[in-house]
């Protein structure tokens, strides 16, 4: 079964780890990492056409990735209409100042599809966004291209089965990170609104 669904691949070519890529890119929910691995395993390239393929299956990722970035401009452009405008602002400028490089942090996560909606609730701007994901997005492929091209098939099954226990760790702690930062910022209004 494994062989047939490896020769399937092989025979979609470079096309197949694209449309893959693209799907992931979307959003929606989509092993595109095992996909980039199996793929590298699966080329028969020199180092440079390795990074070339890289560097195009990055760009199609980005592309890709505009769609959940203009769903979450969408619904941030709702929230204000719903929500105090000035508390939507104040939380876009706080994340265009200190959460802008979670876009490229947050990539080789589970976390990292997610942080599209974000990107685009908190308005930024649209060239931002994609080089930060370009900057995350394009190692993490080489790399795992490179894995996949240089291991066996028991080394891309032992790095997928590493890189879910990172992810899932490297997720806890973006997300213990955010329910820090919130708990701060609500208690420091509250401090505020009872000194006034």
């Amino acid at each position: 079964m494994l062989q047939t669904a490896l020769d399937f691949l092989e025979k979609c070519g470079v096309w197949g780890l694209f449309a893959a890529t693209a799907i992931e890119a979307s959003s929606l929910p989509f092993p595109g990492a095992t996909f980039v691995l199996i793929y590298g395993y699966l080329m028969d390239v020199s180092t440079w056409q390795l990074v070339a393929i890289s560097a195009l299956n990055s760009l199609v990722y980005v592309v890709f990735s505009l769609i959940p970035y203009y769903i979450g401009k969408y619904l941030g452009n709702l929230t204000q209409k719903k929500f105090d405008e000035k508390k939507v602002k104040k939380a876009q400028d706080w994340f265009q100042k200190y959460g802008e490089w979670s876009i490229t942090l947050s990539r080789p996560t589970g976390f990292g599809n997610y942080i599209s909606y974000i990107s685009g609730i908190s308005d930024i701007s649209v060239w931002r966004f994609g080089l930060l994901s370009y900057l995350g997005v394009f190692p993490w492929n080489t790399l795992l291209l490179f894995i996949g091209n240089y291991g066996s098939l028991e080394t891309v099954e032992r790095f997928l089965a590493m890189t879910r226990k990172v992810g899932v760790m490297i997720t806890i702690i973006l997300v213990m990170a955010a329910a820090f930062i919130l708990w701060y910022y609500l208690k420091k209004n509250k401090e505020q609104k009872q000194h006034i």
